[in-house]
């Protein structure tokens, strides 16, 4: 693990030439999301673009706030020494998609038992949500799971701080994107018809 190149008397969450970089490149990212979902032809790949164009807007935001807040309240010893914050994060999010995997397990255990409870509604059918449960149980609730732990031990390990203010949060805030569009795509029936490897195209870009 990289030691981080910031300065000593740094402190965590305030701007560096990095959060520029990327609040310039969540900018482009956004402008082309919305371009998309103006010449997208047909309404599934407009309602990603559109989650893709609110999810780069939220993250300026949110490096804007960070910056403001740590001026403000500055950063005790600890959280100078480890970022724990995005381990914590993490922890919720795999609590989170934890019960929503298994609540689903459910919802698919009674239609198998009560066919009428699909309501002839295809979002909600059987064949959408079966899918939407094993992927949430292994890449929603495992996955956050490995990067929270994974985050939480390098640091002890190497005794030393994440590499990055802004890099191990946006692998966490980038993930959850991954699942919203995996597990939205689900839904809307735009998958690659691959077991375990549904997402479309577009999510296995943003994943990789």
């Amino acid at each position: 693990m990289a030691v981080s190149s910031e300065p000593r008397d740094h402190i965590p969450g305030t701007m560096t030439a990095a959060s520029y970089a990327v609040i310039g490149a969540l900018i482009v990212g956004a402008l082309w999301s919305v371009v998309t979902a103006a010449k997208a032809t047909d309404w599934q790949m407009a309602t990603h673009a559109w989650v893709f164009a609110f999810a780069f807007i939220a993250g300026i935001f949110l490096i804007g706030q960070r910056h403001f807040n740590a001026l403000e309240n500055g950063s005790p010893d600890e959280a100078r020494r480890y970022n724990d914050g995005v381990v914590k994060a993490g922890v919720i999010a795999t609590l989170f998609w934890g019960i929503a995997g298994f609540l689903v397990g459910v919802v698919i255990a009674f239609q198998l038992a009560f066919p009428v409870l699909n309501f002839d509604i295809s979002f909600i059918n059987f064949g959408r949500l079966r899918p939407l449960h094993t992927s949430a149980v292994i890449f929603a609730f495992g996955g956050n799971a490995l990067i929270a732990t994974s985050f939480y031990a390098v640091q002890r390990t190497c005794r030393t701080r994440l590499a990055g203010d802004i890099a191990p949060w946006f692998v966490f805030w980038g993930y959850q994107l991954f699942i919203v569009i995996a597990a939205t795509g689900y839904l809307m029936g735009v998958t690659q018809s691959r077991e375990y490897a549904e997402p479309e195209w577009y999510a296995d870009i943003w994943l990789t």
